[in-house]
């Protein structure tokens, strides 16, 4: 029985000429990839890559394989859409891959009004993000994953995924309630600590673009991975702090009356490529737009 995650990462090799380009487009490391190769040939018996040369190269036996994958992979997608065109419903399981500061304004909104109108979807939600949760959209492991970004950057783009918009979400600029200081700037914050975000986050982004911006240095300080950390080592006067919006659930620190620092786009990852997203993974992005339109309306 061939495992279509495999199927996937020959493909990738395919698409991409390489090990080392499809580990990329993946975000597997080569030895990964060509694990997974060797695991597709045991289960086929044939020889799939041509490994004779400096440079991987598939087979006559692998390019039918590629080809056959991405026939098989349309077809089941048509198939999918076709039966909720008879059908009158989408229906069957879609894996989301979500974040914390946007399980509560989106991902249950989300879910109740699917379950509402349209109970043959199966939605399973798992607290995922960054390169890994892509790498398992590529692989077919998860069907959406959502993300970030700093709106004062352009869109990510990855080969083969599109990229819905969902929400944005603007910055707030919090300190300790302690801090005596009056601030109409991040300029005013010079010389004092923050609590950052991990390297790569849409918040770490914006902390380095408005520090620069004001002509201020960021020195090291504390980081942390989800928004309750950051908000709780504000609280303790630990630093200032760059969070979205959505974020701030329970004030216990002071939000500064500063102008607009920009703010970040929440969007979904899903697989592009005709007849891409499928019926039940359109349903669940329509349903996650409509959650996060309603977020922008509430008070």
């Amino acid at each position: 029985m061939i495992d279509p995650r495999r199927l996937r990462v020959l493909q990738a090799v395919a698409a991409h000429g390489s090990v080392a380009a499809a580990g990329g487009a993946l975000h597997l490391s080569p030895p990964a990839v060509s694990q997974q190769l060797l695991a597709l040939e045991r289960e086929t018996g044939a020889s799939l890559i041509d490994r004779s040369g400096r440079q991987v190269a598939l087979t006559v036996a692998g390019r039918l394989l590629a080809a056959l994958g991405e026939r098989i992979a349309a077809q089941l997608r048509q198939a999918e859409r076709d039966l909720a065109e008879l059908t009158g419903q989408a229906a069957g399981p879609v894996s989301i891959a979500a974040f914390q500061t946007v399980m509560n304004p989106l991902i249950a909104p989300a879910l109740r009004a699917l379950a509402a109108a349209h109970p043959a979807i199966q939605p399973a939600v798992t607290e995922r993000y960054g390169p890994a949760a892509v790498a398992e959209l590529r692989l077919g492991d998860l069907d959406i994953v959502l993300t970030e970004y700093d709106a004062a950057s352009p869109p990510p783009a990855e080969s083969g995924l599109a990229l819905r918009h969902l929400a944005f979400d603007p910055y707030l600029l919090v300190i300790p309630p302690d801090w005596q200081v009056t601030v109409r700037s991040v300029r005013d914050l010079a010389g004092r600590p923050w609590v950052g975000g991990p390297p790569g986050t849409a918040c770490d982004h914006a902390l380095r673009r408005l520090a620069a911006e004001a002509g201020i240095a960021v020195p090291p300080g504390d980081v942390c991975v989800e928004f309750p950390s950051v908000l709780a080592l504000v609280a303790a006067g630990r630093g200032a702090a760059i969070i979205p919006r959505l974020a701030l659930a329970q004030p216990q620190v002071t939000v500064c009356a500063v102008p607009p620092l920009g703010g970040r786009h929440i969007a979904a990852w899903h697989q592009a490529g005709p007849p891409q997203p499928a019926p039940a993974t359109a349903t669940v992005l329509d349903a996650l737009a409509r959650a996060a339109q309603a977020s922008r309306q509430a008070p």
